[in-house]
């Protein structure tokens, strides 16, 4: 029997224990079971004594103590999930071995299998994987509250795990492993895991590309093969280099102006350049291991004349290399080729004369390389490393990432009026801006415009530059943050044709509030009526990129009202495209939690309105969600496995125009986001509930967190709700264990359609509507994690005690309502009883996570008392935000 989840969550438990006892001594080893041990009394007895020892271990600890312990249990929960993650791979692995691929759930080789079963046919697959393209895009948003030292520490302890499940070590080899773990268990102890200052945007630029570079560049063609496995052994043989890649990427690090003045034009540039040399340094490398596969002789190789033309075309462009390369490989016209082109790699990366003019040209080479080697009755040599590269490119081209730049639209507004010398322009309504749009000009050379003026025209003038060195491709999508009207985009497509960049670039509005949203349709159809605009999309190949935002919806109308509204805009926003004869592009501004889009993305995929996929789209992978996707190559080919799969059904679906929601569903579920929306509302219009959050939540913690470049707050406001990002808003609740974002409102909503309209609805509704068992699921989830009890403990830190009572009685009451009422429609007797994976993982975390959010809670008293101590006690609290998040997998 092989090894389980148990084995290594008691290795790194007693690992960390020994580190604990050698480093800190054994005070604190006592303090840290102590207090779990408290906890896991007050879990299993629901024992008010042992909620009480635990509140009285917490208080009476000095803040260095605290810090120390409450560094223990987040170091425990970030080895924990290390071991969950080696153990995901390890039940695929298992389930593979023993059942075949096909048995993999939501596998490609699963989904292949049930298409072909279903007697979808081979043309009708081809077609629809030539029509998708799944661009995940990395984003810097501030939820991530680890540092790259601490994830490259966790990453040589995944290492070691994984070594263990896979390999059958000798007792030496074994001894040598426990060495390694140990080593980097402690080296996480002993590092500052929390950061003293806040990153600077190319820090934040390097940790994301760490998952490209080191995971992404090796999966892909992984993920590729396995796709052409999976159509092989369903549909029969098909030529490998036929079939297209389907996965993208994307990163907005070093390109998101909105809310960041520390991204300028600087930034954006070392950004692409970084990318640049990452995957073509690859390339070159890749090229060089392939120095022996290619040592044929011409006389074992047939005749071939493009193999002919392309050492023509090579030895022109790098005509200085030619003696050397006929010296070195005489008879070997492929490593010929091959040394071409490693120099021609070289030069590309510097800018230098001979280099290639695309990642088209390199592809052209390489293919010759393969059809040479085929056209010679090689069958394995031209379809492995070779094979790999070709994918690669056609993947990342020579731009790794292509950069999205994000500005917001009041930004512009206040721009334009300035070079219009119009102050009321901002007011006017959109027809107004339109027609004043016509006479706007760029300033003369040396006239004096403000610095928010200056830095706007700058990005425009660097678009070209950076265009020009990079390629088109490698930043072209300009995005709007909170479009409201037609007029927001056109002022974009002004200033860009004024700079000559408008050829080259897709404009995308950003429909974030529930206005905006409602509003898709109509705005589209005002665009694409607009004949320069129109013919514009016509030079972009007549495909229009729109964004949706989930985030800020939810902070204004709650989760189930946004994840509404985001489908009917998707609805509204297709239907227009398809009359002015234009393909729509959704791009989903998704957060990792259920608040802000997230949830399983393979399944948000299979529940999105058919009418409005196109097979293209974006998807942004923020913050801890890159780590949970991308950090290990199994888990990473495993969720370009399910979103593919899911894409791949959806867009079959789509051109059969079978949809998974009918227009009957649509009046429950418009009924159910009013009553959800109202509900929602109603809380946070209430006058104390600004006070309750800020009091009964770690918000300041949170904010003085240096986990991102970007500020928490928008335009410098003040900490209200309104201009509050919906990150921090999110991250706050969920430290708190209220957890409300992602809940809140749907229990009234389910009772007054229950009311009306009979349980055995929703659960109709629940069985015809994907979009309804997304969300009950998604929802399902958040109630899990929540944890009213200790909720009531933050509630008690309010100042005005009323105050605390009575806005937690509120949020308790909706809460017992949700609960009630999804049990009702799921016919469950407990949450998470359909998914006993996830609810025994929570029941085990929650006597780690309490004396964490204890400990956060004495911390958050402490330093709202004036003293000495204070500074200390602040520390305390946002070292427990990191603990808090890796227990409960959970952040904003």
């Amino acid at each position: 029997m092989g090894r389980t989840i148990g084995d290594d969550v008691r290795l790194v438990g007693d690992t960390l224990g020994e580190v604990l006892r050698a480093h800190a001594g054994d005070p604190l080893f006592e303090q840290v079971e102590g207090m779990r041990t408290a906890a896991k009394r007050a879990r299993e007895e629901d024992s008010e004594e042992a909620r009480e020892e635990l509140e009285r271990r917490a208080a009476a600890l000095d803040p260095e103590q605290a810090l120390d312990v409450a560094r223990a249990f987040t170091l425990y929960f970030q080895l924990v999930n290390l071991a969950e993650e080696v153990h995901r791979t390890r039940e695929l692995r298992r389930r593979e071995l023993h059942e075949g691929p096909e048995a993999v759930k939501e596998s490609l080789a699963a989904v292949l299998r049930r298409l072909a079963d279903e007697g979808t046919s081979r043309a009708a697959v081809l077609e629809a994987l030539g029509e998708l393209e799944l661009r995940y895009v990395f984003t810097a948003h501030p939820t991530e509250a680890r540092r790259r030292t601490t994830e490259r520490l966790l990453a040589d302890a995944r290492t070691s795990l994984r070594r263990r499940d896979r390999e059958a070590l000798t007792p030496r080899q074994e001894d040598d492993e426990d060495r390694r773990l140990r080593a980097a268990v402690e080296a996480l102890w002993q590092h500052a895991a929390e950061r003293t200052e806040r990153p600077h945007v190319l820090e934040e630029v390097k940790a994301g590309l760490w998952y490209l570079r080191h995971v992404l560049l090796d999966v892909v063609p992984r993920a590729q093969r396995n796709l052409h496995r999976a159509f092989e052994a369903s549909f029969g043989a098909v030529a490998p280099g036929s079939l297209p890649v389907i996965w993208r990427f994307g990163s907005w690090m070093g390109s998101d102006r909105d809310g960041n003045p520390y991204v300028d034009d600087a930034v954006t540039e070392r950004a692409l350049g970084l990318q640049r040399a990452i995957v073509l340094r690859r390339y070159e490398a890749d090229l060089a291991a392939l120095a022996d596969h290619l040592a044929a002789v011409e006389t074992r190789l047939p005749d071939s004349p493009a193999l002919d033309r392309a050492l023509i075309r090579a030895e022109a462009a790098v005509p200085e290399i030619a003696r050397e390369v006929d010296r070195r490989n005489p008879t070997e016209p492929l490593r010929r080729l091959l040394s071409y082109a490693r120099e021609r790699l070289r030069r590309t990366e510097r800018f230098d004369a001979g280099a290639y003019p695309s990642a088209e040209s390199l592809l052209d080479d390489l293919e010759v390389m393969r059809t040479t080697l085929a056209d010679a009755n090689a069958t394995a040599l031209p379809e492995d490393a070779l094979l790999d590269l070709e994918w690669r490119v056609r993947c990342f081209g020579f731009a790794l990432a292509a950069l999205d730049v994000r500005e917001d639209a009041e930004v512009h507004r206040a721009v334009v009026a300035e070079l219009l010398d119009d102050d009321g322009y901002p007011d006017d309504d959109p027809a107004t801006r339109r027609g004043k749009l016509e006479r706007l000009a760029l300033p003369e050379r040396g006239a004096e415009i403000s610095d928010r003026a200056r830095r706007a025209l700058a990005l425009f003038e660097s678009l070209a530059r950076l265009q020009a060195r990079f390629g088109a491709s490698a930043i072209g999508t300009y995005i709007i943050s909170m479009t409201q009207s037609e007029a927001d985009v056109l002022e974009v497509l002004r200033l860009a044709t004024l700079h000559r960049v408008e050829r080259d670039l897709d404009i995308v509005p950003l429909l974030e509030t529930p206005e905006d949203l409602e509003n898709a349709g109509p705005l589209l159809d005002a665009l694409l009526g607009d004949p320069v605009y129109r013919e514009h999309v016509r030079g972009r190949g007549d495909v229009q990129e729109l964004l949706v935002g989930y985030s800020d919806s939810m902070k204004s109308g709650g989760v189930l009202s946004s994840r509404a509204k985001v489908v009917a805009a998707q609805r509204a926003a297709a239907a227009v495209c398809d009359a002015h004869g234009v393909t729509l592009r959704v791009f989903h501004g998704r957060g990792g939690s259920v608040s802000r889009g997230g949830g399983p993305t393979y399944r948000a995929i299979g529940a999105l309105p058919r009418e409005a996929f196109s097979g293209r789209m974006k998807i942004t992978e923020q913050g801890e969600m890159r780590a949970y996707n991308f950090a290990d190559p199994d888990l990473a080919e495993r969720y370009l496995e399910q979103t593919g799969g899911a894409a791949l059904v959806a867009r079959l679906e789509a051109r059969e125009a079978v949809s998974p929601d009918g227009g009957e569903d649509r009046a429950l579920i418009d009924a159910l986001a009013a009553a959800s929306q109202e509900a929602y509302r109603d809380l946070i219009e209430d006058p104390d509930l600004v006070v309750y959050y800020r009091e009964a939540t770690p918000f300041a913690s949170i904010a003085s967190l240096n986990i991102a470049s970007r500020p928490s707050k928008r335009r410098g406001a003040a900490p209200g709700l309104s201009d509050l990002r919906a990150i921090p808003w999110v991250f706050a609740w969920s430290q708190s264990r209220h957890v409300l974002t992602g809940w809140y409102g749907v229990g009234t909503a389910l009772e007054a359609v229950a009311a009306s309209d009979g349980v055995p609805a929703l659960r109709g509704l629940r069985e015809r509507s994907a979009f309804f068992r997304d969300l009950l699921e998604n929802v399902e989830m958040t109630l899990g994690k929540a944890d009213l009890p200790i909720a009531r403990r933050y509630a008690e830190l309010c100042a005005d005690r009323t105050v605390g009572e009575r806005i937690f009685g509120r949020i308790e009451e909706e809460h017992d309502r949700t609960v009630r009422q999804v049990l009702e429609v799921l016919g469950q007797e407990a949450l998470l009883d359909d998914d006993p994976v996830l609810q025994r993982s929570i029941r085990l975390r929650n006597p780690y996570v309490d004396p964490l959010s204890y400990l956060q809670i004495v911390a958050l008293r402490r330093a709202g008392e004036e003293g000495s101590q204070r500074r200390a006690w602040e520390r305390v609290a946002r070292v427990a935000v990191q603990g808090i998040a890796a227990g409960l997998r959970h952040t904003g």
